[in-house]
């Protein structure tokens, strides 16, 4: 909404190669045209290079695709008269190629907190993940393995046998296996051998449903003291 209550303002979604949602970059003149038609106002365009997932030369070339459509975009809504104010560009992967002037804001969600995928990716370091979920050992009969108490419902079921379902953080020990209410993990040769009762720090491999999963977060220091409490507004709003 703009200062005016009863001027409605809106941006128009172009898709840029993910092929999820979105108009034809070349389709925004048009568009404009027919929102203005119906009592809107529109001020720009937005995207979401969904498609800049696999690796780093993916994110770079999905940036591009993303520049192009936005370029586009915007030449056709100044064509028939609107004064772009809003480019609006997406994501954590892409954002470090997202370096083009004509953009005039970036939404990236999970570069907040960072996961185990775009560390895979190498939009961030493993290292400069911020956010874990406690998970309790509950169990150590099984011989090199030890079963948390941290399943589907707090990590989701992103990830696969190969690569894990969420890791323990500052070691090689991925989870192998989730149930709703418990995660297995096999331990790796070497020094880590947590013991029923230890609390370890469970790294999640795409971190928004996690966040949308819990009532509120709990920030520490780095020596894991409570320091305050972060409710989660989403909390229950699916969209």
């Amino acid at each position: 909404m703009g200062d005016e209550p009863d001027r409605l303002e809106v941006v128009i979604e172009v898709d840029c190669g993910a092929r999820r949602s979105g108009a034809p970059p070349e389709a925004a003149g048009d568009l404009a045209l027919a929102a203005r038609k119906r009592g809107l106002v529109p001020v720009g365009v937005f995207t979401y290079p969904g498609h800049g997932g696999a690796d780093q030369d993916a994110r770079r070339r999905a940036a591009q695709d993303q520049e192009a459509a936005l370029t586009a975009a915007v030449r056709g809504l100044e064509g028939v008269g609107v004064t772009v104010e809003v480019v609006s560009a997406g994501s954590t992967p892409t954002l470090e190629f997202s370096t083009s002037s004509v953009i005039t804001e970036i939404r990236p969600g999970e570069y907040v907190f960072g996961d185990l995928n775009n560390a895979r990716l190498g939009s961030c370091t493993e290292d400069q993940i911020a956010l874990f979920v406690a998970g309790t050992v509950v169990s150590d009969w099984v011989p090199g393995q030890v079963i948390l108490d941290v399943g589907n419902k707090a990590l989701s079921k992103e990830g696969s046998p190969e690569i894990g379902y969420g890791g323990i953080a500052g070691t090689r020990a991925v989870l192998s296996k989730v149930n709703e209410y418990h995660g297995f993990l096999p331990l790796p040769d070497g020094g880590f051998r947590p013991r029923v009762g230890d609390v370890v720090p469970v790294v999640p491999n795409h971190v928004c449903p996690v966040v949308l999963g819990f009532e509120e977060l709990i920030v520490t220091d780095s020596t894991g003291t409570s320091l305050e409490r972060w409710p989660v507004d989403a909390r229950g709003f699916l969209n």
